[in-house]
């Protein structure tokens, strides 16, 4: 596989996408409990968790990366890249699991298992910040290259 190159300027705004849904996240978590905040709280939790497998998705292909074929396998093929944490990893794939299941309705998802799962949002975090600084990384490689 041919890497296409990394658009910088596409990733970062995936990365201020997704903070400004954990942000959301975050708002509607300090209010009450409700079925309407509920519901906000699901979609929200949904769309956090694609714009991580979209930003996994555009580093593989990008990188040239070998193609992964499960959601949660985007998040192992980062992993064996070396561009997120084993730990990291694993609380993703979870996350792609658990979308799973809030888009297809497997079958119902407890109040209690829905909060527990909102109360790993910091992985969605560190995942970000795991992005930020790898391409950081990766500008200051190419600025060295071209001196």
């Amino acid at each position: 596989m041919v890497p296409l190159g990394l658009d910088n300027e596409k990733l970062l705004l995936q990365l201020s996408r997704l903070e400004e849904f954990l942000s959301r996240i975050r708002n509607i978590q300090k209010e009450k409990w409700n079925e309407i905040n509920q519901t906000a709280l699901e979609r929200l939790l949904q769309v956090a968790v694609e714009e991580c497998l979209n930003i996994g998705n555009h580093l593989i292909s990008g990188v040239g990366l070998r193609r992964a074929d499960t959601y949660r396998e985007v998040f192992k093929v980062l992993e064996e890249a070396k561009i997120i944490p084993a730990e990291l990893s694993k609380e993703l794939q979870q996350f792609a699991t658990f979308r799973n299941r809030l888009v297809h309705l497997y079958w119902k998802i407890s109040d209690e298992e829905f909060k527990a799962e909102l109360e790993k949002i910091s992985g969605l975090t560190n995942f970000a910040k795991k992005v930020t600084a790898y391409l950081n990384q990766k500008k200051k490689e190419a600025a060295k290259k071209n001196k």
